[in-house]
């Protein structure tokens, strides 16, 4: 066999991809991750492609997701995907072949999306709730609920047997409710991650992070948290792997996620994304721009607050003259602000803009992106959003300027 890996810095990491998924069948197989998936978070959480090849035939396209650590030694599961008319060939030689071409220390494991596989479901009741790993119906539920939930074309959706145990997801989470299957959240290891800053390196465990992924609740079941319990559980199962961060990505525009983020759970934001992916649907008929969330489970903060020692609330902007506005809407802008705290006023609902207005969400969205990309950041003298406030109909995010004391105060 002839290998060639594939990862963002060769160069062709696009391409790969593109002729990966085509040759593969597309949208039309339904064991293929996502489109986006694979060209933004893949390499983002250290994962990287494989191209097989036998006397000058492709056989075959592989994608390798962190597992695991043992000890030092760094586990990924090898996903492949044969070519109908690929020769056989021996998954053993194919990993030990692969690991060698990653790094003579690490480990692979093969998958087949398209194997036989097992799925021991787990339950935690919370209330009237019930939480854990889904069984095989409810992985497939899962990949309706995406469906349901945002109106997604099929290579938007993720394949319902990577909820598998063999997969092994970092964390596979269902939420049942009323005998139904109400809602989904997954996080998949991650390798590494963005530099944090000195105090946070030093009190935190960063080798080995959880990125989340996408979490979807059916709208008949919203209003009983559960979007809130399937964080905090995710929370729990982290840390108790011995991971103290976790990462997601979230549309700054959207309020209702900012109050979930930001002032239940703790989290924080400094990295903000324009159209970090190019998809649209019905929550994305602008320019996908994400920030990247930030949530330091293994701090005492986080902890607190989600135990409910530490209780949050919105900001009531009103009642809060210092914190300097710095932005009215999506046109007055201000970009010299250097308050010890600022509010970017976002739209109250950012949904039901884009279906009405698709010009003045497009400003929105170009306005945002330009203030976020202004103040945030983990430098002093930046501003980290910590979390999100009102003022009568108008709602805001409220980011805090970086200093020694913040940053301590944040873990």
């Amino acid at each position: 066999m002839n290998l060639t890996l594939h990862q963002t810095e060769t160069g062709d990491w696009t391409t790969f991809v593109e002729e990966g998924r085509a040759r593969l069948g597309g949208a039309d197989n339904p064991s293929l991750m996502p489109s986006h998936y694979l060209h933004v978070i893949l390499p983002k959480i250290g994962g990287c492609g494989l191209t097989v090849r036998r006397d000058g035939q492709t056989c075959g396209y592989g994608f390798l997701f962190p597992r695991q650590m043992e000890g030092d030694v760094p586990v990924y599961t090898l996903r492949y995907h044969r070519l109908a008319d690929a020769p056989p060939f021996d998954p053993d030689a194919l990993t030990r072949q692969t690991a060698r071409l990653l790094n003579p220390a690490c480990r692979v494991v093969f998958y087949d999306p398209h194997a036989a596989h097992s799925y021991p479901a787990s339950h935690r009741l919370i209330g009237d709730l019930d939480f854990g790993r889904p069984d095989a119906s409810e992985a497939e539920d899962a990949r309706t609920i995406q469906q349901v939930v945002w109106n997604n074309p099929p290579e938007v959706l993720y394949p319902a047997d990577m909820y598998s145990a063999e997969f092994a997801l970092a964390t596979a989470l269902v939420a049942r409710a009323d005998g139904q299957t109400a809602g989904f959240l997954f996080g998949m290891t991650k390798f590494g991650g963005t530099a944090l800053p000195p105090l946070w390196q030093e009190r935190l465990r960063q080798r080995v992070r959880l990125e989340s992924q996408t979490m979807g609740v059916l709208s008949a079941f919203r209003g009983r948290h559960i979007a809130y319990l399937l964080k905090k559980v995710q929370a729990e199962e982290a840390v108790a792997q011995g991971i103290d961060i976790i990462n997601w990505t979230a549309d700054p525009l959207q309020f209702a996620n900012a109050a979930l983020n930001f002032t239940r759970l703790g989290a924080v934001a400094y990295e903000a994304h324009p159209a970090l992916y190019a998809f649209h649907n019905q929550l994305n008929q602008v320019a996908a721009s994400r920030f990247s969330l930030t949530w330091l489970v293994g701090g005492q903060r986080v902890q607190r607050i989600l135990a409910g020692s530490q209780p949050t609330a919105l900001v009531n902007l009103a009642q809060s003259p210092d914190i300097l506005r710095v932005n009215d809407g999506p046109l007055a802008t201000r970009f010299d602000a250097g308050a010890p705290t600022i509010a970017f006023e976002i739209p109250a609902d950012w949904t039901a803009l884009q279906q009405r207005n698709l010009p003045q969400a497009q400003g929105w969205r170009e306005t945002t992106d330009r203030l976020f990309g202004h103040y945030l950041g983990i430098q002093s003298g930046r501003y980290i959003v910590t979390g999100a406030g009102v003022d009568g109909e108008r709602r805001y995010l409220i980011a805090e300027r970086v200093t020694d004391d913040l940053l301590a105060s944040l873990l």
